[in-house]
């Protein structure tokens, strides 16, 4: 469980969530310069607006997105353009709240693959959430369960399920406890580190 605070966003926004994680906007002609975005399974999600293309400082094409037409982007694109293949999608930067910052960014591998998102829950502009990938499968997570910028749990996973949980309960930067979980999500197997030297001192099933 995360703390107190928790996550609050608009039902439209809500409803696009899944989608915006999906990756990359397909283009399809309208006629008016707008497009629409489709999910990973094709769907459309409603029609949006390319608001901007620029190249940043490192030679990426930076693609802003307008969502719901209101003249903002929700989304920024990061791509590398391939003379011998489409453009590449590395960074998605995703703003749920419109207040110009990013509450949610998806980093790519050039296969296309997710490695990496970070979550930012309360909206204070940093990660509160943050998920690893490999090979495209979430492998691991930090979480920051109290929202004071410091990661103090720790999930990891095996084909898509948590068998292992960290946390550093009293804030010292070590591990003093530890979960071990079955395919079905049930603790088996617990552990302590009782004098602070980051080893773990007690079991128990």
């Amino acid at each position: 469980m995360l703390s107190r605070k928790r996550l609050v966003l608009p039902m439209s926004l809500l409803a696009l969530l899944p989608a915006l994680l999906l990756g990359c906007p397909k283009p399809g002609a309208t006629g008016d310069g707008s497009y629409m975005t489709e999910n990973a399974a094709g769907a459309p999600l409603g029609q949006a607006e390319q608001l901007t293309t620029s190249t940043t400082a490192d030679g990426l094409t930076e693609v802003k997105v307008d969502l719901d037409r209101d003249g903002k982007p929700e989304i920024t694109n990061y791509f590398r353009e391939r003379t011998d293949s489409t453009r590449l999608l590395l960074r998605k930067d995703t703003d749920l709240n419109h207040d110009g910052r990013i509450d949610v960014r998806a980093e790519f591998d050039d296969g296309g693959q997710r490695v990496k998102e970070q979550l930012d829950g309360d909206f204070d502009g940093r990660a509160d959430w943050v998920d690893h990938y490999i090979a495209g499968k979430r492998t691991m997570s930090e979480v920051d369960t109290d929202f004071n910028g410091t990661f103090d749990l720790f999930k990891y996973y095996e084909s898509g399920v948590v068998r292992r949980k960290e946390r550093d309960a009293n804030g010292d930067g070590q591990i003093d406890a530890w979960e071990y979980l079955d395919e079905t999500g049930t603790v088996v197997k617990t552990g302590k580190d009782i004098d602070g030297d980051g080893k773990m001192d007690s079991r128990g099933q």
